[in-house]
């Protein structure tokens, strides 16, 4: 079935096209058509947060409410002609990323539009699995611009509106950063824009939707519950299944990071069932991924294979590079916990590298973590203490905790000492997985 492409979705909306015969095609295609009808609901709801009638009220006393109408119309009409001439103008410099810093789009005066923000908060979004880097750069020039827009040339609701957007697609980017306290910081001011909660539902539930993910990471869970229930409710209201499995999938997710495996395994077996029969090739990759995660936890090697390697595939087809990394990281524990300790080795090296290119400097401590435990078992210790050095390293660039380094220092001052052992590297990384939920906590060594 051919999809409504997105042009012709926003000029049905704009133009009201439910009784016009030009739009017949449409309309019969949104009835038969649960993915494009929860985008067309989206999509009014955002020209609806754009157009409140309210905004207009002060303005237009003494019109009646065709007239009102009509503006609205026209407005809405205005801000997506801003959205395709900056789509055009901006084109070139999207995927440049270093074109893009270079060229200090925030400071030139022709790119203060609401289309300039939108290209950019959808860009930010679609670089967030590819390039998190560049997807804060991009959101950053989007909250800067947002931040410059005068209520003298739009409504009020507007411009909180497409503030909104800009900071929650930062949050976006800096939780695949695993910025984590920067990300919450960014929803909240995502959220004070959205001062009338009940014209914005639709973004709210996206935003309850980052935050679940952002809390579950932190090891926050039962606030991560909390949210994802919030979002998926938000989207079922809406009728929007994809953006409602999303939403459960963090539920999953809080189920292994409580580590009940068992539980969480049939989760994301039913959600990649789902994606499978919705033809949603990212989603059965991502879910697999989770599932393998689950059954190594499990014990079960044999069954996580084929579900990393079914996911790395689909990854690196669709570039979605932050997660081909983490997957190659997976199929280096694998390797490793299946006793083949040298391509371990080689694996993690290659994605120590990889997550190092894209940022990901909390991931490529861990990883480094990994790489120094596969290398102990396989009797090989020249390196260890360089590689303790490089930890140091990626925690400071990740802006870790103090105790997080301390534990990072311990583990550099016995490697120099020829003091390393599996345990110790395993009781550091727990040590900081545990510093997530308690920030408090100080360092001991481990008992001997």
């Amino acid at each position: 079935m051919k999809h409504v492409d997105e042009e012709a979705l926003v000029e049905y909306i704009l133009s009201g096209g439910g009784d016009d015969a030009d739009f017949t095609e449409i309309t019969n295609h949104l009835k038969d058509c649960d993915e494009c009808h929860a985008r067309f609901r989206g999509r009014t709801a955002f020209f609806e947060a754009l157009t409140s009638p309210d905004v207009w009220q002060a303005e237009e006393a003494g019109f009646g409410s065709d007239a009102q109408e009509r503006r609205v119309l026209e407005f809405a009409a205005r801000c997506q002609q801003e959205y395709v001439e900056a789509r055009a103008a901006l084109a070139p410099l999207l995927a440049d990323t270093v074109g893009f810093v270079l060229e200090r789009i925030e400071r030139r005066r022709e790119y203060r539009t609401t289309g300039a923000v939108r290209v950019l908060a959808e860009a930010a979004n679609d670089a967030c699995e590819r390039n998190p880097l560049h997807a804060r750069n991009l959101a950053d020039a989007a909250v800067a611009i947002a931040e410059q827009l005068s209520t003298d040339d739009y409504p009020r609701d507007t411009v909180r509106t497409l503030r909104a957007l800009a900071w929650k697609e930062r949050a976006n980017a800096l939780r695949f950063l695993a910025e984590y306290p920067a990300a919450l910081d960014a929803l909240d001011r995502a959220e004070r824009e959205l001062s009338r909660p009940g014209l914005h539902a639709f973004e709210m539930g996206n935003l309850a939707y980052i935050r679940a993910s952002v809390l579950m990471y932190m090891d926050r869970l039962d606030e991560a519950t909390r949210q994802a229930a919030k979002s998926a409710e938000i989207f079922a209201a809406y009728g929007d299944t994809e953006r409602w499995m999303r939403a459960r999938s963090v539920e999953a997710g809080v189920l292994s990071y409580r580590r009940e495996f068992a539980q969480a395994a049939a989760a994301f077996e039913q959600l990649r069932a789902y994606a499978e029969s919705s033809g949603d090739a990212i989603g059965v990759a991502r879910h697999s991924y989770n599932l393998a995660t689950c059954f190594l936890e499990l014990g079960d090697a044999t069954r996580a294979r084929p579900l990393l390697l079914d996911a790395r595939r689909t990854f690196e087809e669709r570039g979605v590079r932050t997660e081909l990394v983490r997957t190659d990281w997976m199929l280096g524990v694998l390797a490793r916990v299946t006793g083949r300790f040298e391509e371990s080795i080689a694996q993690l090296r290659v994605v120590r590298e990889a997550s190092e290119a894209l940022a990901l400097h909390e991931e490529a401590a861990h990883i480094t973590l990994d790489l120094i435990e596969s290398l102990l078992l396989a009797g090989s210790t020249r390196e260890i203490s360089a590689l303790c050095s490089e930890v140091m390293r990626y925690f400071r660039r990740s802006g870790r905790l103090l105790q997080a380094l301390t534990a990072a220092a311990f583990l550099k001052e016995a490697a120099a000492h020829g003091r390393v052992r599996v345990e110790t590297v395993r009781h550091v990384r727990s040590f900081v997985h545990r510093l997530e939920l308690q920030p408090d906590l100080l360092f001991r060594p481990p008992d001997e």
